[in-house]
């Protein structure tokens, strides 16, 4: 009875020695894509709940009627924002990035931020880069989310300056 080559161990595989390589290497890049994918969802998801957060507390300090010292009502709330925001949102980007809109009873937009009034808070097109930008640069550079809160005014005796 002749041995059994595969049990002897012997040099019957004798072309495959980098097989375990290739195949580590092949794997591994998978499993690198897909850390990488949830570290850039991971990244989102906390900016866009930190954002959100942030617009929250704007519109929860706007309904009050109350102003910081030596800013009137919106720039109250656009520093109540940024701070909120810690440190996503640059003070020069503010006037771009965050929104302020009032409206009346009816649904009409106005520039009353008087008591009964509504207000929309949103931070629109915030930027949200790649975490590894070069496979996916022709995708774009990145993508853009926009958080909003509603909230209605306060009745005030009378209303903040704007």
């Amino acid at each position: 009875m002749k041995p059994n080559p595969a049990l002897r161990g012997g040099r019957r595989e004798r072309g495959r020695n980098g097989q375990a390589m290739v195949e580590f290497a092949l794997s591994f890049l998978l499993f690198l894509s897909v850390v990488l994918g949830f570290g850039q969802l991971g990244l989102g998801l906390w900016i866009k709940t930190t954002l959100h957060h942030a617009v929250r507390e704007g519109a929860r300090f706007a309904i009050t009627g109350k102003t910081l010292d030596g800013l009137g009502h919106d720039a109250s709330i656009r520093s109540v924002v940024l701070d909120k925001s810690v440190g996503l949102i640059r003070p020069a980007d503010a006037d771009s990035l965050i929104t302020i809109q009032y409206y009346d009873g009816a649904g009409a937009a106005t520039e009353s931020n008087a008591g009964g009034n509504t207000l929309v808070l949103s931070v629109a097109s915030y930027p949200i880069p790649w975490l590894v930008p070069l496979p996916l640069s022709a995708v774009g550079d990145g993508f853009n989310v926009t958080v909003s809160a509603v909230d209605r005014l306060e009745p005030f005796p009378t209303p903040p300056t704007r």
